[in-house]
């Protein structure tokens, strides 16, 4: 499904971002937006990838072999606390 959801993507914004590593994150991809519901100042019909919180969670927690609340503070701090530009990816 997430390929899906990525070659859609990149026909509507070749400039979004998805979270690295692919086969780390690429499981809590699960859909786009051009209204993504976060606190980054955005372009308006700016199409970004959306990625499930818990999945990308419980991908830290088997990346990194780490309990929930390190992985959580990782994630807070370095994934969905990181504005990389117009691309930067957005989370439910």
């Amino acid at each position: 499904m997430s390929e899906q959801i990525i070659r859609r993507l990149v026909e509507l914004n070749p400039d979004a971002l998805l979270l690295e590593p692919r086969e780390v994150y690429d499981a809590a991809l699960v859909d786009i937006t051009n209204d993504p519901k976060d606190d980054w100042e955005r372009k308006t019909n700016t199409y970004v990838a959306v990625y499930d919180t818990d999945k990308c969670i419980d991908a830290i927690m088997d990346w990194f072999e780490v309990g929930h609340e390190e992985a959580v503070e990782w994630f807070s701090f370095n994934t969905s606390g990181a504005w990389v530009g117009e691309g930067t990816p957005t989370f439910r």
